[in-house]
């Protein structure tokens, strides 16, 4: 007979194969079975896939729409400014005012979140390279340099990222951050974007309450 666990064959006499050294089975006996291993019940998971740089285009929407609220939030802080009526010149306010409120928007989002509500709403966000992670410290460095890449309008920024193997821009390298896919599931897409409209909402009725009459300069000139 064949020895069930090494497959030499041996004579019937033995109870003991010549070759492994293991008891052989008696003929009215049962072979062992090996046990066939289960398999998991269930689709197989797979392992998903690792983010791919953002798109320039779709960076480029992003910036649109956070241009459009912080343009809102401008108008809101200049409004207030002028009803409070601060004893400092108007040109250093506005200089000021508008790098200080731009740069806290995306020092802050960027840092806390690693996406601006214009970022969220595509589906990209800033991260770190090769597994660093990006913070308040990388997302200062990276739009203080908004200074470099972004004037004139986001030229410089542009035609570094569109030479740049994962389209980096300055302060991206800088910063050692990179800007990612990472789409939104349907409902927080539709959860950020309401967001976004009630800032621009709140902006755009916080400076007509503070500046009435400016909406009746706007109403005049359209009538005239």
């Amino acid at each position: 007979m064949y020895c069930p666990f090494c497959g030499v064959k041996n004579t019937t006499g033995p109870t003991q194969c010549f070759v492994c050294g293991k008891k052989l089975p008696s003929l009215d006996a049962e072979a062992p079975v090996k046990p066939v291993p289960v398999r998991a019940s269930g689709p197989v998971r797979e392992r998903p896939a690792a983010p791919r740089p953002a798109h320039l285009g779709d960076r480029l929407i992003a910036v649109i729409l956070d241009s459009v609220l912080l343009a809102a939030l401008l108008l809101v802080a200049a409004s207030a400014v002028w009803w409070h009526r601060l004893i400092i010149p108007p040109i250093a306010v506005a200089i000021g005012g508008t790098f200080a409120v731009i740069f806290l928007y995306y020092w802050l989002l960027e840092g806390a979140f690693g996406a601006t509500l214009g970022k969220a709403i595509i589906g990209v966000r800033v991260g770190g390279v090769a597994g660093t992670t990006h913070g308040f410290g990388a997302a200062a460095t990276r739009n203080a340099f908004r200074l470099v890449d972004g004037l004139p309008l986001y030229i410089p920024g542009f035609f570094v990222a569109v030479f740049s193997r994962s389209r980096r821009r300055l302060g991206d390298y800088v910063a050692n951050a990179v800007v990612l896919d990472q789409p939104l599931s349907v409902g927080r897409r539709a959860a950020v974007t309401l967001l976004w409209l009630a800032f621009i909402g709140a902006s755009i009725w916080g400076a007509v309450v503070l500046r009435p009459e400016w909406v009746e300069a706007v109403r005049s000139r359209v009538s005239s």
